[in-house]
């Protein structure tokens, strides 16, 4: 069963960073893109990043391009993503998730 095991956030202060990690399992996790979305608290769902199979591809969304890293490590089927310089609007619930279809997931991307 495919699953997907979010850690770390938790309080903190603006101008702070924080690594946000997620773990998967059941699946060939190499395979995926993995995607990071966020959730304020009023509601608004919005696209926070994705990166390729072996990290050869990263993007952010505008809301944190410039304050944000993402990198994974296939051997541990671990994603992570780091944001600094943490302002008001970060606070939110966050998401990874990835892909079961099989179109590409660049071209698919948030449209």
């Amino acid at each position: 069963q495919l699953r997907l095991q979010e850690a770390g956030g938790g309080l903190r202060e603006l101008g702070d960073s924080v690594t946000l990690s997620c773990r998967g399992s059941g699946f060939t996790f190499e395979n995926h893109y993995v995607r990071w979305y966020r959730q304020a608290p009023r509601g608004r769902f919005e696209w926070v990043s994705w990166i390729s199979h072996y990290s050869s591809q990263i993007q952010f969304g505008s809301a944190v391009e410039g304050r944000a890293t993402a990198s994974r490590d296939n051997s541990h089927s671990v994603a992570s993503l780091s944001l600094h310089l943490l302002r008001a609007g970060d606070h939110a619930r966050y998401f990874c998730a990835v892909r079961t279809e099989t179109r590409n997931p660049a071209e698919a991307e948030h449209k």
